[in-house]
């Protein structure tokens, strides 16, 4: 997928400075990055933006579970989330709301 489509979906860019990507690339690289839920992300890296990862926080420490998923996922997860936003009616993550 496009870095244009991440942001048009609503990606937020962080420059990453990376000196070896620099040294091979001309440019540092960034991540993009959207907060779908409570514990969940979904991130992409300039290098990898048709690899994005949905990153899971688990229940016991402060690791993820991630998982790499495809372009067609991150707009489906995209689009239910800002369906399911319109409707939510409580305090739970609205693409999972279903699951409460």
């Amino acid at each position: 997928m496009e870095y244009s489509k991440y942001i048009e979906l609503g990606f937020k860019r962080t420059d990453m400075n990376d000196s070896v990507e620099f040294n091979n690339t001309g440019y540092g690289g960034y991540a993009l990055e959207l907060k779908v839920g409570r514990g969940l992300s979904i991130c992409v890296s300039s290098r990898d933006l048709d690899k994005p990862k949905l990153y899971v926080k688990k229940q016991k420490g402060e690791t993820y579970h991630i998982m790499v998923i495809t372009p067609e996922c991150v707009v489906d997860i995209c689009e239910n989330n800002r369906v399911n936003s319109c409707e939510s009616k409580n305090n739970n993550p609205p693409i999972f709301e279903h699951f409460a």
